[in-house]
């Protein structure tokens, strides 16, 4: 999930790219059928418990990258997000709010992470 934004050789055109175009479908989807706002809140939200689980992962589990601890860091957002998407699902609608919810939580993984857009974090991703 949005490794192209923590890899160092993408290059920050096309990493700004790929911003724009997560931010203007996601504008796109909200004008068609808004989410509430704490909707909107959660699914932010999300982003950051991605970033934190990501953190944690690079940081706490990669030495045992088959053990419980890193299944369960990368399960965490997954889980999380699918919920997500099930409670705002309206009637029978699942693709508008749920791909809506996806771009927010990918904005604000991306804004909430502006070092990715540098090339030095590649030492620390790398040990």
């Amino acid at each position: 999930m949005l490794e192209f934004w923590f890899n160092p050789q993408t290059s920050l055109v096309k990493k700004l790219l790929i911003l724009s175009v997560i931010a203007v479908t996601t504008a796109i989807l909200y004008k068609i059928q808004p989410l509430a706002v704490d909707a909107i809140l959660m699914f932010f939200g999300t982003g950051i418990i991605f970033l934190i689980c990501r953190y944690c992962k690079i940081h706490f589990a990669a030495k045992k990258p088959a053990g419980m601890l890193y299944r369960l860091l990368t399960w965490i957002p997954i889980a999380i997000v699918l919920a997500l998407i099930f409670k705002n699902m309206q009637g029978s609608e699942i693709l508008i709010p749920g791909a809506q919810g996806i771009g927010f939580m990918a904005l604000a993984v991306c804004l909430f992470s502006p070092l990715s857009l540098m090339h030095k974090n590649a030492s620390k991703q790398e040990s």
